[in-house]
């Protein structure tokens, strides 16, 4: 803040001596200027603050230190913030009081040596009525905006909660059902020749089939925490990626994807060997569908490297860049790049790089999209 500006007793006397006598004055023409609604909940109050403000000029001249500035900027910030008003007409109408108060000094009888000190005695006083005043409108508009953030979060958190209890529950009423018909279906597929129009159609019920059960899957994956299912152990990320990448060879051949490796060694890691499965698949998968779409080279470029104590698989694509307003929430739930996505591949696979205390990042740019893994190596203990 500004060192104040002294003045002698005698110019200190006199400068109180013409806000007394001119208090009317400056609020009638204050107020015939100020931007205020007749119909602000604080309308009355606009006016004793104003008044309240001229006479807290006279008492910083005798006491610059004043707590009085402080009190009287919280309250006035807060009926503000409470009418709704902007902090642009908020700061609008302090300076007026400002420019009116130079106005009364220059009219006034003050020999004009004196109007200069004057005037920048009255600039300290706006400068720390103003400082104070935007503080605290700044500082309760903070508060209120992360209130409001904690409550959608909460509100987002509680509704995902209650979702993902309801998609379980579906999940696995649907689930066992379609394990029957399934296994019904192939006893028929059995039974029937293996050629024809009949055989084609197999297939395709197979397909569906099996693609309902991935989303099955994704669904439960979403909902459950570790269960006794889940057998931990040291395995090979090495040979998962290397069987991923064998495993979607032929779509890669069909779709003209040219697959650029760096994995050297066998780097291993502990946890559930099938979940990671998973999370490559998907990964990859993506790549596939968006790359299917991308005129120009199509190229996907996998590495797995270490430093000692991490593993590190990045798992890139020269696919289309990641629009900016889904990328920052692109591991959320039922966020989708695509048009008949669920949504819910890259949060399943979030939540297991996380169950195996890892961490996955995704970065995108005109060129290129890569989703970067971190896993403690298998040397870690009690990582899962």
């Amino acid at each position: 803040m500004k060192v104040r500006h002294e003045m002698n007793e005698e110019d200190t006397q006199q400068l109180i001596k013409l806000f007394h006598t001119q208090h009317n004055t400056i609020l009638d023409e204050w107020l015939n200027v100020v931007a205020i609604s007749e119909n602000d909940p604080f309308y009355e109050e606009v006016i004793n603050n104003g008044g309240h403000t001229i006479r807290l000029i006279t008492t910083y001249l005798k006491d610059p230190e004043t707590p009085m500035i402080q009190n009287l900027t919280k309250k006035v910030a807060r009926e503000r913030i409470e009418a709704q008003v902007d902090i642009g007409e908020f700061i609008t109408n302090i300076n007026m009081g400002r420019s009116i108060v130079y106005r009364v000094l220059n009219k006034s009888d003050v020999p004009q040596d004196k109007q200069l000190k004057f005037l920048l005695m009255i600039n300290d006083f706006f400068d720390l009525y103003m400082y104070h005043a935007v503080t605290e409108y700044s500082n309760l508009k903070d508060s209120i905006i992360q209130k409001k953030s904690r409550f959608i979060q909460e509100m987002h958190s509680d509704r995902l909660s209650i979702l993902g209890q309801i998609a379980a529950s579906f999940a696995h009423e649907f689930r066992n059902p379609l394990t029957s018909i399934k296994g019904f279906i192939q006893l028929i597929e059995m039974e029937t020749p293996k050629d024809g129009e009949v055989a084609s159609y197999f297939k395709i019920i197979n397909r569906e089939m099996e693609s309902l059960q991935e989303k099955i899957s994704q669904f439960l994956y979403l909902s459950k925490m570790k269960g006794i299912d889940d057998e931990s152990e040291s395995f090979s990320l090495t040979e998962v990626i290397r069987n991923m990448l064998a495993f979607l060879y032929p779509r890669f051949v069909d779709e003209h994807i040219t697959i650029d490796s760096d994995i050297n060694g066998q780097l291993t890691m502990f946890g559930v060997e099938e979940q990671l499965k998973q999370v490559v698949l998907n990964i990859l998968n993506n790549a596939v569908e968006e790359l299917s779409e991308t005129d120009g080279d199509r190229v996907i470029h996998v590495s797995l490297t270490n430093n000692g104590s991490e593993l590190f698989l990045k798992i890139t694509n020269s696919g289309s860049k990641i629009p900016e307003h889904l990328l920052e929430d692109i591991f959320e739930p039922f966020i989708s790049t695509k048009q008949l996505g669920t949504g819910l591949g890259l949060s399943v696979c979030k939540q297991i790089v996380e169950k195996h205390r890892g961490m996955i990042q995704v970065d995108s740019t005109e060129k290129e999209t890569s989703f970067l893994m971190t896993f403690p190596l298998a040397e870690a203990k009690g990582i899962y």
